[in-house]
């Protein structure tokens, strides 16, 4: 049931997912896809990485169930790269969908290949420690956005939203109610309409 809502959130783009509801919290910009065209959903399972250290990742891509989104907080470290080829190979037998995290990535181009969908603060060439602890399967914060685990995660070529699953069914309403009035204003933009006059701008500064 989990992954059968989180399928149907991410048929919808991350703008119009973020712009139904005011509990839909988008990343920061800085939090970008590794590539385009990219494309990922699933429940979160978060991680706490201790600066430096990708220990816990390793423990999360080892436990999360298959079908979760990893999502690490490294305290936007972009200075290392957390996450790589061998955690990516790990994450894909696992069944893990995807990666979202604020530190650095690095072997980018295994990542792109396989493809495995990843976004990230930054590419990194340096590595990190392996004798942190950290904290799994707990809420964190990421470039200012809570977020916990089982909350959804989608991500496009725009970027990533976080809907928290008590209001995912709403949002599915909201979502394609909007989806069919933007396809309806898009229609007749083609058959001539001025965008001013659909929205009602011609008075406007």
């Amino acid at each position: 049931m989990e992954l059968e809502v989180a399928e149907r959130l991410g048929r919808y783009a991350t703008p119009t997912l973020f712009e139904v509801a005011p509990e839909v919290s988008a990343l920061s910009h800085s939090i970008a896809p590794l590539y385009r065209s990219i494309h990922l959903w699933g429940p979160a399972y978060p991680v706490l990485a201790t600066t430096g250290d990708n220990s816990a990742i390793h423990r999360a891509v080892s436990y999360a169930p298959s079908g979760s989104v990893i999502v690490v907080a490294t305290g936007r470290d972009t200075q290392r790269g957390y996450w790589g080829e061998v955690l990516m190979e790990a994450a894909l037998a696992r069944g893990i969908r995807g990666l979202v995290m604020d530190g650095g990535v690095r072997d980018t181009k295994a990542m792109r290949d396989r493809p495995f969908p990843v976004f990230c603060g930054a590419i990194s060439i340096a590595g990190t420690t392996k004798t942190g602890s950290g904290v799994t399967n707990a809420p964190v914060m990421i470039a200012e956005v809570l977020v916990r685990p089982g909350d959804f995660v989608v991500g496009d070529d725009d970027g990533v939203v976080i809907v928290p699953p008590e209001i995912a069914d709403q949002v599915l309403e909201a979502v394609e109610v909007r989806v069919q009035k933007e396809a309806r204003i898009v229609q007749r933009i083609r058959e001539g309409e001025l965008s001013v006059d659909l929205f009602d701008l011609r008075n406007g500064a």
